[in-house]
């Protein structure tokens, strides 16, 4: 079942059977994508919070966000009756990030994996651009291998945070707790700052 903040791409979902393991790829989001998802999206100040979900349910609720990242993935193809193959997509953040008086879609998505997970991306989506298609402002947090990914925008920055997996930490175990802050440049999200803390 889709919802605000989770989509799960049927194009894929049918071709590939998933339906036969959808209790397995429930159990599997909670840990891909870093927790529960039921309140994941957040805007840029607690007080506009009522109106913009409000606002944006409709137009949000129109996107089949596992189908429009799933491109932007680049995912290597499945094989054959690959059921585990579901990309999933969740809304993280909304808010107004190139200052135009729309509000940016922050989704967070990844590759799906048979076995392991692999990193979480945040996708920035034009708030000018209508719903039925978003335009792709810019990829972040690639960089790092996030694990868990916490998307908040205010004041016209993106903040993402979450525990990523250094080079030396095996895929399964997070070592690093990772900060990163983007802003609207004009043409292109830039990241402006980045903070690294080593798990103890």
């Amino acid at each position: 079942m889709t919802s605000l903040t989770e989509h799960m791409s049927h194009r894929r979902a049918r071709r590939y059977g998933a339906r036969t393991s959808v209790a397995s790829l429930a159990a599997c989001l909670t840990v891909v994508l870093g927790g529960s998802v039921a309140n994941a999206a957040t805007v840029d100040s607690a007080a506009a919070q009522g109106a913009t979900i409000a606002g944006n349910a409709d137009r949000l609720d129109r996107v089949d966000w596992a189908s429009v990242v799933e491109p932007s993935l680049n995912c290597p193809e499945p094989g054959p009756h690959a059921a585990w193959y579901v990309v999933r997509a969740r809304v993280a953040a909304v808010g107004d990030l190139t200052r135009d008086g729309r509000r940016e879609t922050v989704v967070v998505s990844s590759c799906p994996s048979p076995t392991s997970s692999n990193p979480l991306i945040a996708f920035v989506y034009d708030g000018a651009a209508g719903s039925s298609v978003p335009h792709l402002l810019g990829k972040l947090g690639e960089n790092r291998y996030f694990r868990s990914l916490k998307v908040r925008i205010r004041g016209g920055h993106v903040r993402l945070y979450g525990k990523a997996v250094s080079e030396k930490a095996p895929r399964c175990c997070p070592d690093l707790i990772v900060s990163q802050t983007y802003r609207w440049g004009g043409a292109t999200l830039r990241r402006t700052a980045e903070t690294v803390n080593h798990l103890s």
